[in-house]
């Protein structure tokens, strides 16, 4: 029979049950109950009969670590109220308590003199034996006084068990008798719970509250009776030690919302894990924190770009980045996972003593998003159906859940964006520097980019501190483990599928969008003459042929559009005819510069209608009199036509001036002869005009007579001839 004490009312724990132990049996058999249902316990030794335990079972099961004694003496109440015991760390409790260990000593030493008087004159002839007897222990150290060790003796473990953790000095950590009355409690623990109530009100307002409502008291009581005692007023500081005690999940929740309580106290999951490079993707945007210019004819202020980025969640290494005005859409979503898609060229040129850095890239298995409105449409879930990737979207309203790209973007704005001209700061530092990010911008978008991708390179080569190691490094070793990087063989697609589509012309010049010109002889030629055979000829413009098309653009990428040759089942490309001015231009910078180009057009229009007006007179001047003075008498003509008077009624508004010193009379009114004839309006006898001419007359017998010309700009204004013309 195992050896293994055992009392009548132990408490063992045994596959997380507890068991109380009753008066043992005969033979060695143990009588065990649970402590909750109160059935006994049960054991199957030979794994298929049940039977009672025995005392050589229950000390193998002590034995393997599978059975536990519950020591329910343990400390008293006011040890067990030190924050340090549930801690047992040595070395935290040194630090926090120096003289724990020379408790411990003193207890120890004294366990081993037991049997002694506990009477003051015991105690401290036991304390001089002990010091005696280990002097280099006790060293320097005063003995303490007997009231001390008497309560060492109770309140910190048993014989033989001293724990260093029991040691600790409780001053200033024991429950203390409150100071303040119970009805100033009280009201003090109302106002602090309409402090969380209520997000408006600060800690002085809740505090201003309390104390009306104590001095009114006071009042009242003065006016009662002299036996009566005021209550006291607690400090400011009391009462925000009493907030901040109730400061909990439910109270944060209550003043500043669920977000924020969240953010504060729920914990955190376990995070995004991969097992290997390319297996899973960040992708997320951020506005950039520092504004740009443009060197367009002097410095043209753009404003703060957008930075989208994909990480690859093994590795934390940065696969591939877009900086551009295009806000937040599709578009530069689909051209961040093209560029993630190809080698890093230009990190090689910037790091050549490190040529790992333009081997990050290759085509992700599956992409995290959040639920913007450019990963939630059919179309980009479509388009990563056709990659073979697939597409997992982070709860709503969750940024912690893709905390690996949050983070590298508040590295990024710590370690770059916020030490360029024109970068921002916290607006109460701005405000207190007098920093204007806007006036202070002074760099360009591609001098930017140039800089970021220094910064991602360095980022790349430093000591991860998730991963304890360099993320080149990493991503290097796993690449050569899986055997290679898998790639997408023709990323163009991407532009192809999710491209603005817009309609336009094909010519013998290619197509013009947006005033720029997109054209390959080597391609619009062959094209031309192919799909042109096949227009209706009621649709073909004369000279050369063209042909309607409709074409797909990145708006993040005006570099080369592609259309749809419906011959040949295929999407065809046309580059931009100016490489260095569209490559990698977004159609935000170039609507920008058209704009500029206006400005700048309208500006010098004052100068262009000068120079023309002056070309006009001369060429007046070189121009006979005879041919101006027809066009001077043809417009007075014009401007005295009733008919055309009466055109431009609607809008055209007729007054005669009054008299004036150069002559000008007055308006005569004339009175109608109507109510003045006396033939009673009779038809004139005359013949009508515009009769028939006699066969003679129209025979031509009679010498036609010859036109007369008149000179118009000798006649004075006042011959009767300008009748008709007035």
């Amino acid at each position: 029979m195992s050896s293994l004490k055992l009392t009548v009312g132990d408490i063992w724990e045994i596959e997380g049950q507890r068991y109380l132990l009753d008066p043992m049996m005969g033979n060695g058999f143990l009588h065990m109950r649970n402590e909750r249902t109160g059935a006994p316990l049960q054991i199957s030794l030979d794994g298929t009969s049940l039977q009672t335990p025995t005392h050589d079972w229950l000390a193998e099961q002590f034995a393997a670590g599978c059975a536990h004694r519950i020591d329910l003496s343990g400390p008293s109440r006011q040890a067990l109220s030190s924050p340090l015991v549930a801690s047992g760390d040595y070395e935290t409790i040194l630090e926090k308590d120096p003289k724990a260990a020379f408790r411990q000593s003193v207890l120890t030493a004294l366990d081993r003199l037991n049997p002694f008087s506990l009477s003051d004159k015991g105690i401290r002839k036991a304390l001089a034996t002990i010091w005696e007897k280990k002097p280099q222990t006790f060293a320097g150290q005063k003995p303490p006084s007997p009231g001390s060790v008497r309560t060492w003796l109770n309140e910190r473990g048993e014989t033989g068990s001293r724990q260093l953790k029991l040691m600790v000095s409780r001053s200033g950590k024991t429950p203390r008798k409150k100071r303040l009355p119970l009805s100033v409690h009280r009201r003090m623990h109302k106002e602090a719970l309409a402090y969380w109530a209520d997000r408006q009100k600060t800690i002085g307002d809740a505090y201003d509250d309390l104390c009306f409502y104590l001095k009114s008291l006071n009042s009242w009581i003065s006016t009662r009776s002299s036996s009566w005692r005021a209550v006291p007023i607690p400090s400011m500081e009391r009462f925000r030690i009493h907030i901040r005690s109730l400061e909990c999940y439910e109270t944060i929740l209550t003043k500043y919302g669920k977000k924020e309580a969240d953010k504060r106290l729920k914990a955190n999951g376990p995070g995004l894990h991969a097992h290997r490079p390319l297996a899973l993707g960040a992708l997320d945007h951020t506005l950039a924190d520092y504004h740009v210019v443009v060197d367009f004819n002097g410095w043209k202020y753009l404003g703060r770009p957008w930075l989208t980025i994909i990480i690859d969640v093994y590795t934390r290494c940065v696969v591939g980045w877009v900086l551009t005005f295009e806000p937040p859409s599709l578009y530069s979503a689909t051209e961040c996972i093209k560029r993630s898609n190809r080698p890093k060229l230009r990190m090689l040129d910037r790091f050549p003593d490190c040529p790992e850095l333009q081997d990050i890239y290759g085509k992700f298995n599956e992409i995290i998003v959040d639920n913007g409105w450019e990963f939630t449409g059919s179309s980009f879930e479509s388009a990563m159906i056709d990659m073979g990737t697939s597409i997992r979207w982070a709860p709503i309203r969750s940024p912690t859940y893709k905390a690996i790209v949050e983070r590298f973007f508040g590295t990024l704005n710590t370690r770059l964006h916020r030490k360029l001209p024109g970068g921002t700061l916290p607006i109460e530092q701005m405000r207190a520097w007098g920093i204007d990010p806007q006036q202070d911008a002074v760099l360009t978008l591609e001098q930017a980019e140039d800089l970021m991708i220094s910064a991602i390179g360095v980022y790349h080569q430093e000591i991860h501190s998730s991963l304890a190691e360099a993320p080149i490094k990493r991503w290097s070793r796993a690449v050569r483990e899986q055997g290679g990087i898998q790639v997408i063989g023709d990323d163009r697609q991407l532009d192809r599928m999710l491209g603005a589509s817009k309609e336009a012309t094909l010519t013998t010049s290619g197509v013009k969008l947006f005033n720029l010109q997109f054209h390959d002889p080597a391609i619009t030629g062959p094209i031309l003459e192919d799909l042109a055979r096949s227009e209706p000829l009621r649709r073909r413009a004369k000279g050369s042929a063209t042909v309607p098309v409709k074409i797909k653009y990145n708006p993040a990428d005006l570099g080369q559009i592609s259309f749809w040759h419906a011959k040949i089942g295929q999407f065809v490309e046309l580059p931009c005819t100016e490489p260095e001015y569209a490559k990698g231009l977004s159609k935000w910078q170039h609507d920008c510069m058209q704009t500029w180009i206006r400005e700048e057009q309208v500006a010098d229009a004052d100068q262009r209608l000068a120079r023309r007006i002056e070309l006009r007179r001369e060429i007046e001047k070189l121009t006979p009199d005879k041919v101006l003075s027809r066009s001077k008498r043809a417009h007075a003509r014009l401007l005295s036509s009733p008919k055309i008077e009466a055109l431009a009624s609607s809008t055209l508004r007729v007054e005669y001036a009054q008299p004036r010193h150069d002559g000008m009379a007055p308006v005569i009114p004339t009175a109608s002869l109507a109510t003045e004839r006396t033939d009673d309006h009779a038809k004139p006898v005359r013949p009508a005009r515009g009769s028939r001419k006699r066969k003679a007359a129209s025979r031509g017998t009679s010498e036609p007579k010859a036109p007369v010309n008149v000179d118009w700009s000798q006649i004075p204004d006042t011959d009767p001839r300008w009748e008709g013309f007035k």
